[in-house]
């Protein structure tokens, strides 16, 4: 099948039905808008046009809406942060705007992972060691892995399917304000960071701000340009919790079942909108601590010693024939197997959730910790970070335990069998009996569906 002239193929297109987020004041939105307005009026119900107008709570109508024959119900409005609602079943849109928060985590989490090895040795204290926090890159990487944990573990409760998958690089869903790139990170990065984790107001002006207030957001002005759209990921968090509210209210007999994650959604926002903001902000002023007092460190040039960031490529691919294929034939050879540990981690992450079984979880965790972490660490210094790409089978290949055990069980055989092809060349830190211990556990767990 020749996919060459479908533009939804093409790198950087995002997905049709994706969420989409509407400008304020873009004549669709208003001419929504206003067909609800008329359509309410039509059946002789009334609301107030500032108050819908205001986007502060498109569910308001929602009881006005029930009354009315499903084949006359205007097109659903927008809520907070414009995001255009696709289905007026509370259920099917929650579904569906989770899922679309899980590609948004796993995107932020493997940005903010290659921001971190990007960085050069004397700045390991941004870098971080791989506890979750909000003081270091790799601490935040892994609460964004906790979010992207939670958001699934919501859509199993849900009965939906997790889901692991996301887009390539370069990749532009309407709901984060830029283009999703694997890149070094600089100030430029930073800035795209600070205002995808920022509170809805947070970077408004205001004329009691002060001075140093003022400079952040000039600063942050001409750094962002004008590429950047109107919107944070916050707002798609509100969404969620909106719908997921409307869903509580629909079915009062999973009340006490879901009502809980209303306060975990609450909760990833938060942390996104202070811990995050707050974070990326001391990054791209150059104040945090890590930095060791050095003034202006992002004016100085890349090649200075003391500039915080190696030059290293961005969207590295390790699939041959890629138009941004890695060269140098080592790098590529450590970046594919980096990429079937990658695969590997996601892999058993989907079947822990679908069969509810801890052990996979853990043997994640040992392929994270372990090889993965060591490739991570080591390829920037053959000019490369870790491709992280998405494997095009998705992650739930196969229709039953036994025969996804057995997929898995051959991409750990196949990741085991290229590293001791590698053994030479391998860091030092690589723990090659990984691979053995791991198709052991494997094997065991297959013998049960035997």
């Amino acid at each position: 099948m020749d996919n060459t002239k479908d533009s939804s193929f093409l790198p950087g297109r995002r997905k049709a039905s994706g969420v989409r987020v509407l400008e304020p004041g873009d004549g669709l939105e208003q001419a929504e808008r206003r067909a609800f307005l008329q359509a309410l009026s039509s059946h002789g119900m009334t609301l107030s046009a500032a108050y819908l107008l205001s986007g502060t709570n498109a569910f308001a109508a929602d009881a006005a809406l029930k009354t009315m024959p499903i084949s006359e119900r205007p097109t659903p409005t927008l809520a907070v942060g414009h995001i255009v609602r696709d289905f007026a079943d509370a259920y099917v849109e929650l579904v569906r705007l989770l899922r679309e928060a899980a590609e948004v985590e796993h995107a932020l989490m493997v940005q903010y992972l290659y921001g971190a090895f990007s960085l050069k040795p004397a700045y390991a204290a941004i870098a971080g060691y791989g506890n979750p926090n909000s003081h270091d890159l790799l601490g935040v990487a892994i609460q964004e892995m906790q979010h992207l944990g939670q958001v699934n573990a919501l859509l199993v409760a849900l009965d939906a399917s997790p889901h692991l998958v996301r887009q390539d690089f370069p990749y532009q869903p309407d709901i984060y304000p830029f283009e999703f790139n694997l890149e070094p990170l600089t100030q430029a990065a930073l800035a795209k960071y600070v205002y995808t984790e920022a509170p809805v107001a947070g970077l408004t002006r205001s004329q009691n701000a002060s001075p140093a207030e003022q400079q952040f957001l000039d600063q942050l002005d001409r750094v962002l340009g004008s590429s950047t759209r109107p919107n944070h990921v916050g707002s798609l968090y509100d969404r969620i919790i909106q719908t997921l509210q409307e869903y509580i209210g629909n079915t009062p007999k999973r009340s006490g079942q879901m009502k809980p994650w209303l306060a975990k959604l609450e909760e990833i926002k938060r942390e996104g909108e202070d811990n995050h903001f707050q974070f990326f902000k001391s990054l791209f002023l150059g104040t945090h601590e890590g930095f060791k007092g050095i003034k202006n460190i992002w004016s100085l040039s890349p090649g200075d010693p003391a500039y915080p960031s190696l030059p290293l490529a961005t969207n590295p691919s390790a699939f041959v024939g890629h138009a941004q294929q890695i060269k140098d034939p080592l790098a590529l050879s450590l970046a594919w197997l980096g990429n079937l540990h990658y695969w590997t981690i996601l892999l058993l992450t989907d079947l822990a959730y679908a069969d509810a079984d801890p052990t996979y979880i853990d043997l994640a965790k040992q392929q994270m910790l372990g090889p993965f972490l060591s490739l991570a660490r080591h390829l920037p210094s053959l000019g490369v970070g870790m491709p992280c790409e998405p494997l095009s089978t998705g992650y739930a290949p196969c229709r039953t335990t036994a025969a996804r055990l057995r997929f898995i069980s051959s991409m750990v055989g196949e990741s085991n069998q290229l590293a001791h092809q590698l053994t030479a060349r391998l860091p030092a830190d690589y723990p090659l009996a990984v691979g053995e211990a791991m198709l052991s556990t494997l094997i065991e767990k297959r013998a049960q569906y035997a």
